[in-house]
């Protein structure tokens, strides 16, 4: 064989690696990274997407019971917990609450956050919670209105107040059958703190 053909076949063969290494540098690892930028964008999307589903704007549930006493609740946005179908809570943020207790009067409730129970409606209402009922005005840091044992319960830093007096206790627990209003302290020994402008006979 001789020279200049040894010498061809090895410029044929640099040619060919050329254009091959040129050929997988644009085309191939581009092709790689395009996709990656795609599977990237479409992981954004699904993320943003599932925020969107999950999040809901002034929504609002309305219920009643077997004694006609009537729920309703609205809230500035919705947390739906869509990975656990089973779970039947949503988290609610700027609540406020009307609740018609037949012949006993309206509560109404605001809070800056809530849980809600879509099956029973059992609301756990917490972080700055304010109750408006009958003449009183309560403030409490949790308020939980149990519809299964149709009773509330405003707990943590509670003061109530009406044009007759202000009092702190630990608990208020309304009665949703009576209205009756029941006022308890965690220690026994301790007392319900009490200023009032009534004027008490001696």
């Amino acid at each position: 064989m001789k020279l200049t053909s040894v010498f061809q076949i090895i410029i044929i063969f640099l040619v060919i690696l050329i254009l091959g290494i040129f050929y997988y540098i644009f085309f191939v690892s581009n092709q790689v990274s395009l996709n990656s930028v795609e599977d990237i964008e479409e992981k954004k999307f699904d993320g943003i997407n599932k925020e969107i589903k999950n999040q809901l704007i002034n929504i609002e549930y309305n219920s009643s019971d077997e004694n006609g006493n009537t729920f309703y609740i609205n809230a500035e946005r919705a947390i739906v917990e869509t990975d656990n179908i089973d779970d039947n809570n949503v988290s609610l943020e700027g609540v406020v609450s009307i609740i018609n207790l037949k012949e006993k009067g309206i509560i109404n409730v605001y809070s800056k956050s809530a849980l809600y129970n879509k099956i029973n409606n059992n609301t756990y209402f917490f972080n700055k919670v304010r109750v408006e009922y009958l003449d009183n005005v309560i403030y409490s840091e949790n308020l939980d209105i149990i519809f299964t044992d149709k009773t509330s319960k405003a707990y943590n830093n509670v003061i109530l107040n009406n044009n007759k007096l202000n009092l702190t206790t630990d608990k208020i627990i309304i009665d949703m059958l009576t209205g009756d209003i029941k006022l308890e302290m965690n220690d026994n020994l301790k007392k319900v703190k009490l200023i009032t402008d009534y004027d008490f006979a001696n």
